[in-house]
């Protein structure tokens, strides 16, 4: 009897890597949603499913005034992002954007002969380290390419850019450099996953004396 083999499996043996089901199903809900309650949730399921947080706790917890309930810190936060216009581009919005959030603390260790623990000097707060990503997907059949080609002028933008983000909001950071991106090979054509890191930006502040 000739073996039989399932859809999973034979995209696998194509080659094809990323498809299961579920995400099939949800990239299938995306294109057959009836109104915008049921693209953000097919959005969701897809972004959950091709970032592997399937088992993942994920933080999306705001109260009726925007502001984030508990600590965030080590969990996917799921929330709106937008890249606010430069240099003429319209506003990137990412629906379905995964933001983690972490901080390294500048500080000098100085090892003293004779003591058993080292001097700690507190240099600054350092910058936040911030990694995005999701997935970038449209309402009908095709590949999102006028999306995917403003994704990549905001990506290669030799600049600060402005961002809107709950979380980001409320821990002070207005700004952001993109430091890296990626946008791998996907099972569909309709979708096109994405991530990026930046870091936190503070603008020069001038001051003039009389």
């Amino acid at each position: 009897m000739a073996k039989q083999y399932t859809i999973s499996e034979l995209m696998q043996i194509a080659g094809v890597r990323g498809y299961t089901p579920r995400l099939a199903g949800a990239i299938n809900s995306l294109l057959n949603a009836k109104n915008e309650i049921e693209y953000q949730n097919a959005l969701k399921t897809a972004s959950v499913e091709v970032k592997g947080y399937n088992d993942i706790q994920l933080y999306e917890d705001v109260d009726s005034l925007g502001q984030v309930k508990g600590s965030f810190f080590g969990l996917p936060i799921y929330q709106p992002l937008v890249l606010e216009s430069v240099e003429g581009l319209e506003d990137l919005l990412f629906d379905s954007a995964f933001v983690e959030i972490s901080r390294q603390r500048n500080i000098v260790v100085t090892n003293v002969q004779g003591r058993d623990t080292s001097v700690k000097e507190f240099i600054n707060n350092g910058d936040f380290t911030i990694s995005v990503s999701g997935i970038i997907a449209q309402k009908k059949m095709g590949y999102p390419k006028d999306q995917v080609k403003l994704f990549h002028q905001y990506m290669s933008y030799k600049g600060s850019i402005s961002v809107v983000h709950e979380v980001l909001k409320m821990l002070g950071i207005d700004e952001i450099v993109i430091t890296d991106y990626s946008l791998p090979a996907g099972s569909f054509v309709n979708a096109q996953e994405y991530s990026f890191n930046a870091l936190s930006e503070v603008p020069a502040m001038l001051r003039l004396e009389e």
